[in-house]
């Protein structure tokens, strides 16, 4: 009972993204003939709009046609500018931890061989 209670679990958990569209399989739909000929989820066809391989060679008619079948005006672009923020913090955090550790370094006893 416990083992068709784990596949039965196990099932429901890895079946949706099983069944989910790749970026590339809805790239391929559209490469094929400028359409698309299957339809796909709205998170599918969001995944599709983040990739990698949309943004970076899918100029144009690619990303207008993913747009229109999300139902989705252009944004021109949709990639946010580089602030600094993130790097600001991982340099504080990072100096956060030397400081830790040296001052670890410091309060260790010291042993006189």
């Amino acid at each position: 009972m416990r083992v068709v209670l784990l596949v039965a679990v196990l099932v429901a958990i890895l079946a949706p993204s099983a069944l989910a569209a790749s970026p590339q399989e809805i790239y391929a739909d559209l490469a094929d003939n400028g359409r698309l000929d299957v339809q796909y989820s709205d998170a599918d066809l969001r995944a599709a709009l983040r990739s990698a391989v949309v943004q970076a060679y899918g100029e144009g008619s690619v990303q207008e046609e993913l747009e229109g079948a999300l139902g989705a005006e252009s944004s021109g672009g949709g990639v946010l500018p580089f602030t600094g923020v993130d790097l600001a913090l991982l340099v504080a955090f990072g100096i956060t931890m030397v400081l830790i550790g040296a001052g670890l370094r410091r309060l260790r006893p010291r042993h006189n061989v």
